[in-house]
C-alpha cells in the first residue's frame, strides 16, 4: 500500500479519484481561466463565439465559470443554447461546468463530441481526459493528455494531469518533466505549485515538498488542501506538534489520522496508535478510517523485531 492510501480526504478540492491522499492533490477541473481568444493557457478560456449567439451572455458565462459557480454558468451557456443551440462555445461551457460540478460523466459525451471541432478540438480533447481522469481511468486520460498537448503545448491542464497521472504510477522524474512544462505556462498557479510538492513529498523530499506548498500557500492562502499539505510535511519531518498545531476543531480529526498515518510510515508506530486513537476521540466519523489505519498499524507491530 502506498504513502498516504488511508488518508482521510481533508477538503472537496481537486480530484478525488487518487488513492494517494485524494483531496492533496489538485487537478482544477473547473474555475480555469477564462482567457481572450489567442492567450497563454486559455484552459477553460471560450473561444470566439459562433454567428448570432449572444456574445454577452457568453462572456457573462465564462465570468461565471471562472469565479467557480458551476451551475450558474450552465444556466447562462444553457440560455445561449436555446437561442442558438448550434454553439460550440456554449456547449464547450456547458461541459467545463458540468465537469466542475464533479458530474465528469455527463461532460464527457459533450468533450468527445467537441473534439471534432478544429477549434476547439485541443481543449475538448483536454476536458474529456480530465473527465477520464475523474472517473479512473487512467490510461485513457493519459493518450487525451499527450493528444491535447501535441495539439496545443499550452494547456497546462492537460500537463497538470500527466504529472499527477506519472505521480500515481510513482514515476517522480516523469512527473517532475510534466510539472516543469505546466509552470513554464502559468508559474503562479497555486494548483501546480501544490501538487509538484505533494509529488516531492512522494518522493521523500520534505524540504523540496515545504518550499513548494509555501509557493502555492502564498498565491491562495485560503486553501484548506494546501494547509493540509503543509501539516504533512511537518509530520514527514517528525515534527508532529507543529502539524496539528492550531487546527481548527472541525478539521482536527481528519489531521490526526493525516499525522498518525505519516508517522506509520515512518516507523513511529507508537506516535501513530496515539494520533489513530485521538482522531476517533475526536470525531466519531473517523472511526472507521482510523480503524483500519490502527489494523494495517497493528500488522506493523507484529512484523517489528
Amino acid at each position: 500500500m502506498g504513502i498516504n492510501a488511508r488518508i482521510s480526504r481533508c477538503s472537496p478540492a481537486g480530484l478525488a479519484v487518487r488513492n494517494i491522499a485524494a483531496a492533496l492533490l489538485l487537478v482544477s477541473l473547473g474555475a480555469c481561466s477564462s482567457a481572450p481568444s489567442g492567450s497563454t493557457d486559455p484552459g477553460a478560456a471560450a473561444a470566439t463565439p459562433v454567428k448570432d449567439a449572444n456574445p454577452t451572455y457568453l462572456a457573462a458565462g465564462d465570468a461565471t465559470l471562472q469565479s467557480g459557480r458551476f451551475a450558474e454558468a450552465m444556466q447562462i451557456y444553457q440560455e445561449v443554447l436555446v437561442a442558438e443551440p448550434k454553439s460550440v462555445t456554449a456547449q464547450y461551457g456547458v461541459a467545463e461546468a458540468l465537469l466542475g460540478q464533479g458530474k465528469a460523466g455527463d461532460a464527457r459525451p459533450i468533450f468527445e463530441a467537441l473534439t471534432k471541432n478544429t477549434e476547439f478540438q485541443a481543449r475538448a480533447l483536454q476536458g474529456e481526459g480530465l473527465a477520464l481522469l475523474t472517473l479512473g481511468q487512467r490510461d485513457q486520460a493519459a493518450t487525451l493528455f499527450r493528444q491535447a498537448t501535441d495539439a496545443d503545448p499550452t494547456l497546462w491542464r492537460s500537463w497538470n494531469g500527466l504529472a499527477v497521472l506519472a505521480d500515481l504510477r510513482r514515476e517522480p522524474a516523469e512527473a517532475a518533466i510534466a510539472y516543469a512544462h505546466a509552470l513554464a505556462i502559468d508559474p503562479t498557479s497555486a494548483v501546480l505549485h501544490n501538487n509538484l510538492g505533494y509529488s516531492h513529498l512522494l518522493a521523500g523530499k520534505a524540504d523540496d515538498a515545504m518550499a513548494e506548498f509555501r509557493k502555492a500557500h502564498s498565491l491562495d492562502p485560503a486553501s484548506e488542501t494546501i494547509q493540509s499539505n503543509i501539516r504533512l510535511v511537518f509530520a514527514a519531518q517528525g515534527n508532529y506538534a507543529a502539524a496539528i498545531r492550531d487546527v481548527p476543531k472541525g478539521r482536527l480529526a481528519a489531521v490526526l489520522n493525516n499525522v498518525g498515518y505519516v508517522a506509520m510510515q515512518r516507523g513511529d508506530l507508537a506516535a501513530a496508535g496515539g494520533y489513530f486513537a485521538r482522531a476517533m476521540e475526536s470525531s466519531t466519523s473517523f472511526n472507521t478510517i482510523a480503524s483500519q489505519n490502527i489494523e494495517q498499524l497493528k500488522a506493523k507491530q507484529g512484523d517489528a523485531p
